[in-house]
Parts: structure tokens; sequence; C-alpha cells
């Protein structure tokens, strides 16, 4: 049956035309997946008499294939441990740098600093710059005559969202590892399961910019389609409609912020010396009133002549000097550097050394590259020597651990420093 002439075919096409042109204007942009950005691993391997040497290899060829398989651009780092924590390989992009670096590896020692290595590899790790940093911990989990505890490592790493894959060798001690997963954000995989594709994997999934869970001190999970988007490589871009919405609700906030401010400022009376807010019309100024007791109190007269030299001998400064001389601190009276004040850490240790690595660097080749650490303990200070070349020395006495107390002076080779509480 012929159509009438004069209607259309389809009534409901230009409309629908109009509705789909809508549609595609207003809809988001999604760019294209690019390449994975690049990540930073500090591989940690166990070298200890408590695994054995084939253990070891196989933990040094998952480590190589590991790397093989991580995105262009990314670096790498080595350590071992057995009686001490050691860096074979400082962060870098050559692969066969890292490579010989693994081959080092060699069993050796009678005891297992884990923790120490622990602690050293995630402050490493901590001051790279890289859109993806994780740590991967090949050790069957025991720890002998460490300096450390397991909580000083895992601290830095939970403050620096780095997560640590822990891999088990041998007769692991599966719950330590675990708990070092799980404190982390990272996982546990034992030997003989674990694989370097789906390890490279996790690694270069993982430590992204994500929200931390309160208390727990790991990165949250990716829920949001938009944090998915950009763990998978893709940033999803909003339309206009949603840039003219996102710029309304600015400008009225901002706007609401104005007016709030005139009217709480014509609400209540101002002082006219320093135009603070009075209680009332005439009631004095406590702002006024606290400045004049403050000039009429008596200065501080113990400051020490080092740190008066450094400060002006202002109101601010000085208040910040007293705020310093209310915690821990080591100044150095002698040697390079002299002048100089380090705070100590009431949470962790406080390392001391020539390597970049250390909380305070003694820039002296004649310095191990780990000398000392200071940690607090039972609600003081304790000096431990970390089997250095030429001795740590306090009040001029050789020691290897020793309490210190209010004034004692430390000794590293030309420099000295004093301890005040």
């Amino acid at each position: 049956m012929r159509r009438q002439s004069g209607f259309p075919a389809r009534p409901w096409a230009p409309a629908v035309r109009w509705a789909a042109g809508l549609l595609l204007a207003a809809a988001p942009t999604i760019a294209a997946p690019g390449p994975p950005p690049p990540a930073a691993v500090a591989l940690v391997v166990d070298a200890s008499g408590s695994v054995s040497p084939a253990e070891i290899a196989r933990a040094q060829a998952l480590a190589a294939a590991l790397l093989a398989r991580l995105p262009a651009g990314s670096e790498a780092a080595v350590f071992s441990f057995d009686d001490e924590a050691r860096l074979l390989q400082g962060f870098t992009a050559e692969a066969p740098l890292v490579a010989r670096a693994l081959q080092r590896v060699q069993r050796r020692g009678r005891f297992t600093a884990l923790h120490d290595a622990l602690y050293d590899a995630s402050r490493a790790l901590r001051d790279v710059s890289a859109p993806r940093r994780a740590l991967v911990l090949f050790t069957d989990g025991r720890d002998e005559n460490s300096t450390l505890t397991l909580e000083d490592g895992v601290r830095v790493a939970q403050d620096a969202r780095i997560p640590i894959f822990t891999v088990g060798l041998g007769a692991a001690e599966e719950r330590v590892l675990r708990r070092i997963a799980r404190l982390t954000g990272g996982a546990y995989l034992p030997l003989d399961r674990a694989d370097a594709a789906g390890l490279a994997g996790r690694v270069s999934a993982a430590g992204a910019e994500t929200p931390a869970t309160p208390g727990s001190g790991a990165a949250a999970p990716l829920t949001s389609p938009r944090a998915v988007a950009t763990a998978a490589g893709t940033a999803p871009r909003p339309g206009r409609s949603g840039l003219v919405a996102v710029a309304v609700l600015v400008l009225a906030g901002l706007a609401g912020t104005v007016v709030w401010w005139i009217r709480a400022r014509r609400a209540f009376p101002r002082c006219p010396a320093c135009d603070a807010p009075l209680s009332a019309p005439r009631a004095p100024c406590l702002f006024c009133a606290e400045a004049s007791d403050d000039a009429g109190r008596t200065r501080p007269g113990d400051l020490s002549p080092t740190v008066i030299e450094r400060l002006d001998l202002t109101e601010e400064y000085l208040e910040k000097t007293i705020v310093l001389r209310e915690r821990p601190l080591l100044t150095v009276t002698q040697g390079p550097g002299a002048g100089a004040l380090f705070e100590l850490s009431q949470r962790s240790a406080t390392s001391i050394g020539r390597g970049r690595a250390n909380d305070i660097v003694l820039k002296d080749v004649s310095i191990s590259g780990q000398h000392c650490r200071i940690r607090p303990e039972k609600g003081g200070f304790v000096l431990h020597d970390l089997k250095s070349t030429n001795g740590t020395f306090v009040n001029a006495r050789r020691v290897s651990r020793h309490a210190l107390a209010d004034g004692d002076r430390l000794q590293i080779r030309e420099t000295v420093m004093e301890f005040r509480s």
C-alpha cells in the first residue's frame, strides 16, 4: 500500500536525531588508554644462614624475571641482609646493573637482620619520586640480632604508602610475612606459587596516590569509576555541562563566603588598635592585653650560644627556639657542619652515617655508611653502634650501646655532637 504524500515515513526520526546529538555533545570523553607508568621497586633478598643456597638462587631468578616485566622506565634497587643489611645497588633504570647486583647475593653470616633491612629499604624507597612504588621482600620471616624492631620498618612504609609484597622462602613464618603485607597494603606469596608476570602486575598496579583508610596506614582499594580508570591508565574528562555546573558551584561558594565575612565584621565591634573582634562596644581588647603582658616578661637566658648565634633575637625566632629546646636535640659543636641542630624522633630510630639514606648525614669518608643509630627506649634515648669501622665514642669512651643523658658528648671521628634532652 502506497504511503500518502506530504507525511514523512518516520515522523519520530528527527526527534531521535536531535536527542542523540544532545547526548553526544554532553557525554564525557574518555581518553585512550596509554602505557602504564614506570615503577620504583626495592628488591630485598634474605642471604642469611637460615635460607638454603637453592632458595636464594630461586629468589634471584624470580627477581630477575620480575624486572623484565616491569613498565618501561622503571627503577630498581637491590638489598641483601644476613648479619647486617647491605645496599648492593642503588635505584637505577639500568637493568644490567641490577642483574649483576642480584648475582652478588650470596649466603653468609650467622644472624638475620630482617628488621634493619626492611627499615633501610623502606627509607630509601620513600625518597624516590615515582608514580608507583613497591618493596618486594624475599625471606623466611626470621629475624635475629636486628637493632630495630619490625614496627620501625613497617611504620616507614605505612607513612610513605609503600606496599610490601612478601615472598616466603623455605620453611617460612607465614604469619609474620602475612602481617607485614597486610599492614602495608601488599600481599604474601609462597615462592612455590609466585610467578613473575603476576607479581609484576601487582607491583605495577600498587602504590598509587589513593586515599588511605583512617588508622590502617595502607592505601584504600580503588572503588570509584574515576579511580579505576586512573589505575587502568585512562583519565575521564568531564563534558561541558559538568564543567559549567562545577564553575557555578565554585562561584556560589565564593559569594557565600564573602557575604558571611562582611556580615561577621559588621556584627561585632573591633579594636581600633589591632582590628581584633571585641565582646562589647567598649570592652578591653584581649589581644592587646596579651601583647603588653608578653612585652613585660623576662626573656629566657639559658639558650645555648650556638642557637643565639644562628637566630635573630626577635619575638618570632625566640619562640621557635624555645619550642625546639623542649625536644631532644643533637647539636654539632665541632667538626664539619658545626652549629647545626638535629631533632631526634620520639617514635622511631634516628640513623647517623655517611650514606644518603640516613636521617643525619655526616660528610666524612672515615665514617661508615651506616655508623650508628639512636633509638627511643623506655622514655629515654639509647645509642647503638652498628659495628662501625672507626667506632662511636660517648664522653671520650668507645661504646657499642649507651643510654644517653643530658649533656653527653657524642663523637664520630672529627664530628662532635652534644645531646640535649
